[in-house]
């Protein structure tokens, strides 16, 4: 009997963490402030208080240690998570969809100015982003609770840096959390492996060319020059045989 109400106990503990809605809120410009929600309860991480400095220890010498080589992998870039954005959105909506639209997006607020160097390229990643803003946003909205979205994209075509701005809010149970980490969790990994071994093509490309530039150019070395007069001397002697 005291083993069943210990496993009713413990059940019932873990239905009320499941159940428990907790969040983030995040705010970035300027400043980065970023707010757990766990509750009613709200705790600031980012940036942290200041406590009361603490008396410096005494430091102890580092005992050296044999280095090992670290095999270098390649560099995830925003260019190549930018193209991953459908995959993504593909993966997530799967976990999404099993919630019920009991997670909520509130505050939405973004405002975005798109620069960079080259106004071209500028300009086509910001219709990009437009694109796939319009594209979502009402699929999202389908998925999750969004009260009152606001995102506002602009180009800045005269060399300018990108500046991204707002707040935004996410809060969710638990259990929610759960689910979609099984639905996504899976998909996720895959995908991440796969981006990490793909290779950067144009350093592929320039080895690749080098490599083919200096084994023609071993070749044309090590065969013997011939002149047009060499050319000329073996045909009469063909002739003449």
């Amino acid at each position: 009997m005291t083993a069943l109400w210990i496993v009713g106990i413990l059940l019932a503990i873990f239905l009320a963490v499941q159940l428990s809605r907790v969040g983030v809120r995040l705010a970035f410009g300027e400043e980065l402030r970023v707010t757990l929600l766990l509750g009613p309860v709200r705790v600031q991480v980012v940036p942290k208080k200041e406590t009361a400095k603490k008396k410096p220890k005494k430091e102890k010498l580092p005992k050296k240690k044999k280095e090992k080589p670290k095999k270098e992998m390649p560099k995830i870039t925003a260019r190549t998570v930018l193209d991953s954005l459908p995959e993504l959105w593909r993966i997530l909506k799967k976990g999404l969809r099993m919630t019920f639209r009991r997670v909520r997006i509130s505050p939405m607020d973004v405002s975005a100015v798109i620069g960079g160097d080259d106004p071209a390229d500028t300009a086509l990643l910001y219709g990009r982003l437009s694109a796939a803003m319009y594209a979502a946003m009402p699929v999202l909205q389908e998925l999750v609770r969004m009260p009152d979205p606001h995102i506002h994209l602009e180009p800045e075509l005269q060399g300018g840096e990108t500046k991204i701005s707002g707040e935004v809010g996410v809060s969710f149970l638990i259990w929610d959390l759960t689910v979609i980490g099984f639905a996504c969790g899976v998909p996720l990994i895959k995908w991440f492996l796969r981006l990490r071994k793909q290779p950067p093509k144009a350093e592929n490309d320039t080895k690749t060319q080098s490599g083919k530039d200096e084994q023609y150019g071993k070749q044309g070395k090590d065969q013997p020059q011939r002149n047009d007069g060499d050319l000329h001397e073996q045909g009469a002697g063909d002739g003449q045989q």
